[in-house]
Formats: C-alpha cells, sequence, structure tokens
C-alpha cells in the first residue's frame, strides 16, 4: 500500500531525462542525444517511453504536437537505484520555421504499468 502511494505521488520514482548533443539545429537536421532512466527507490515496472516534438506558440501560449519523434515499448523492471540508457536520434521536419514567437521542444514521458508518468522537458532552438 506505501509502495502505490509513493507511485502515485511519484515520491522515490524512476526519472528520464533527455542529454541532447546539441541544442540549435537546422530544419531538416538530425538531432542526437540519450536518454538516461535512473531507478527510484523501489523496483517499478515500465510499460513505455514516448517522446514528442512540441512548438509553442509564446504569444498565444498554445501548444501544438508536431510529430512523435520516438516511442518505446517495453516491459522492463528498473531496480533501485540503477541506471539505463538508451541512444536518442530523431531528423527534424524540414518545414520548422524560425522565429522569435515559436519555442520547440522535446517533451519525454516514461510510463510505468500503473499509467504514473514521469516527464522530461528539453528545448531546442530553430536557427537558419
Amino acid at each position: 500500500m506505501l509502495t502505490k502511494c509513493m507511485n502515485f505521488l511519484k515520491i522515490g520514482s524512476a526519472s528520464i531525462d533527455l542529454v541532447l548533443h546539441e541544442t540549435e539545429f537546422l530544419p531538416g537536421a538530425n538531432v542526437k542525444g540519450c536518454f538516461y532512466l535512473k531507478g527510484g527507490w523501489v523496483k517499478q515496472k515500465i510499460k513505455r517511453l514516448e517522446c514528442d516534438l512540441i512548438v509553442k506558440n509564446n504569444e498565444t501560449n498554445q501548444e501544438t504536437m508536431v510529430e512523435a519523434a520516438t516511442t518505446i515499448l517495453m516491459s522492463k523492471v528498473i531496480d533501485p537505484n540503477s541506471m539505463c540508457e538508451f541512444p536518442f536520434s530523431y531528423k527534424l521536419p524540414i518545414e520548422l520555421h524560425h522565429s522569435d514567437v515559436l519555442s520547440y521542444r522535446f517533451h519525454t514521458r516514461l510510463i510505468f504499468t500503473n499509467e504514473v508518468k514521469q516527464n522530461d522537458h528539453d528545448e531546442i532552438k530553430i536557427v537558419r
């Protein structure tokens, strides 16, 4: 029961971190990095890892998903305090616009079997 409460409150839960090799890109460029998965206080079963490219209009505060960057289905148990890494590679769409009004980020979600989620956000800059 205590474990369920801790998982629900995300106390001591496993965490995900996308670390990119670069943060500035031309449209159509290849983005490379790694997902770092760190175990929490208790053993947890992971269902999947999702990462989407999001665009935000900073004037209207509206966010839109550009496309799914990757989805990794898994049935992996991560032990307490253990560490895993998964390579990340994604080709940006050529249609991305460089603008002071628009900002882009990768939104990563680590989803456990009980549907509890951990999130990570990594902003990127589109240059000309």
